[in-house]
């Protein structure tokens, strides 16, 4: 009898045991999100920049999770109209995920309610150590809280061919005519120089005439964010982290003499480069520094993976990558003098950012998606590849030569690239978007006024004093003091 009791114990055992065992099997099978469904908005852009990194990894992340994600992307003008009617109050529409550009940050994060701000978990996904402070400090928090996932790490600097720079016959001439050795540039007045020189003549013997320099410089595009890039070193004091109004006023600064200053050289480069300039976007400027057109170029690190990738340059390794250039002076708002001293603040204007709505209904869905777009090894692959315009944010972005060898640059090549960028993203003295409600209008006015001035309707000086009373009167039609809490909090100061 016990053995008989023995044997049906251990039988009813083993059953138990086999049941459990699939049980588990099944609960480990059964995916977490399945049945749920996040909806993201990402404009379309030239090519498949930005969003093509999303929509390329979206289905390992819905195999995974068993959650299916929908991608909207509407042209940019639709995607500001979408965004705008989302957070409108009493809206029904919600997307999950917003991916939008440093301009259209104030819209989102100025309420306090529209955007969910980062739990302690999604951190821990992003390794958030590894991210950037200047990015972190600048870009993904506003008032000192920490809302956005990091995903594109904008940062404009100068290229230049290197090979060039360094002929003998270049250098005696250059010394001959400037008084001065042919170098890296470090100021603008230098940069302007060394444009006029290589402007007009084939200096690479390849029986074409050959130009000094390409920027952007076309309406209605980011043209503006290179301005800024530009105007930072008369304009952007040290220690002072307003940059485009007073952050006591809210007085719009653009008119000063710094600003006037770098708009005159501005349009005084587009004499030194390829016909057509003036209405140059970012892909013309890449394909004028690759085919060997100019000497120098300034954009966005994009240009460094394109020309190092490209089937049609014929630049690679022989660029040159520098920190933007400086002045020798900084006009001072607060005094409204020159100071004498060297400034050369760095552009990380133009980031691309993920948010997670505070009205999303799967919102835990919604940042494991975003954090795994975010993330350290995705965005290792994005940073790499010159299709996704997605730019270096993280430390491990800079540390890591052999993924950019791979990804067409020699060693030498590939070491002084990501230290030129790591230099830039050290620099305390940073210039970022305009991060307040009614950014796209401030900008929208001045693009306008400044393309008028390169299209000579203007001086300079009138041109900036126009859009200076027009900001004047965006700030007031916006509230004077509610514009100048929300200016305070985009720098993260009381």
């Amino acid at each position: 009898m016990k053995v008989f009791n023995l044997r049906y114990i251990i039988l009813f055992s083993i059953i138990i045991f086999f049941l459990g065992c699939e049980d588990k099997v099944i609960s480990e099978n059964k995916k977490p999100y399945e049945g749920k469904t996040i909806m993201v908005i990402a404009p379309t852009l030239n090519a498949d920049l930005i969003r093509g990194p999303i929509l390329k990894n979206k289905k390992e992340f819905e195999e995974k999770t068993g959650a299916r994600v929908r991608v909207v992307t509407p042209n940019w003008t639709e995607t500001i109209k979408s965004i705008d009617k989302s957070i409108a109050p009493n809206s029904n529409i919600i997307y999950d995920i917003y991916v939008v550009i440093g301009l259209w940050n104030g819209t989102l994060l100025s309420s306090g309610k529209n955007i969910a701000p980062l739990p302690s978990w999604v951190k821990d996904k992003l390794d958030w150590d590894d991210v950037l402070p200047i990015y972190k400090n600048n870009i993904l928090t506003w008032n000192n809280t920490s809302y956005g996932i990091p995903y594109d790490g904008d940062n404009i600097s100068l290229y230049y061919r290197k090979d060039i720079f360094e002929d003998r016959a270049n250098q005696t001439k250059f010394l001959k005519k400037y008084g001065y050795n042919l170098d890296v540039p470090k100021t603008w007045k230098q940069y302007i120089d060394i444009a006029k020189f290589f402007n007009g003549w084939d200096w690479d013997n390849d029986g074409k005439v050959e130009h000094g320099n390409a920027g952007l410089r076309i309406k209605g595009d980011v043209s503006l964010l290179q301005f800024f890039a530009f105007a930072g070193a008369y304009s952007k004091c040290p220690k002072d982290k307003s940059y485009y109004f007073d952050k006591d006023t809210m007085k719009a600064r653009i008119a000063n003499d710094g600003f006037v200053r770098s708009l005159e050289e501005y349009i005084e480069l587009i004499k030194y480069g390829p016909k057509g300039m003036k209405n140059f976007a970012g892909h013309d400027v890449r394909d004028a520094f690759i085919k060997g057109e100019v000497a120098m170029a300034i954009d966005w690190t994009d240009l460094g993976i394109t020309a190092a990738n490209s089937p049609y340059s014929i630049v690679a390794n022989k660029i040159g990558y520098a920190q933007l250039p400086g002045a020798d002076e900084t006009f001072n708002c607060k005094t409204k003098t020159w100071k004498k001293s060297y400034n050369a603040p760095s552009s990380i204007s133009g980031n691309w950012t993920l948010f997670v709505s505070e009205k999303s209904l799967n919102k835990k869905l919604a940042f494991e998606f975003a954090s795994f777009i975010g993330s350290k090894e995705k965005t290792k692959g994005y940073i790499v590849d010159p299709s996704s315009g997605i730019n270096p944010s993280r430390y491990s972005h800079l540390k890591d030569a052999l993924s950019w060898q791979k990804a067409g640059f020699s060693n030498e090549s590939a070491q002084e690239y990501i230290n030129t960028i790591e230099k830039s993203l050290e620099n305390k003295n940073v210039i970022v978007d305009i991060m307040i409600p009614g950014g796209a209008q401030y900008y929208e006015v001045l693009d306008g006024l400044v393309f008028d001035a390169i299209e000579g309707k203007y001086t300079a000086k009138e041109a900036l004093e126009l859009a200076s009373k027009e900001w004047e009167k965006i700030t007031d039609s916006l509230g004077r003091e509610r514009q100048k809490r929300f200016y305070r909090e985009s720098l993260n100061i009381k």
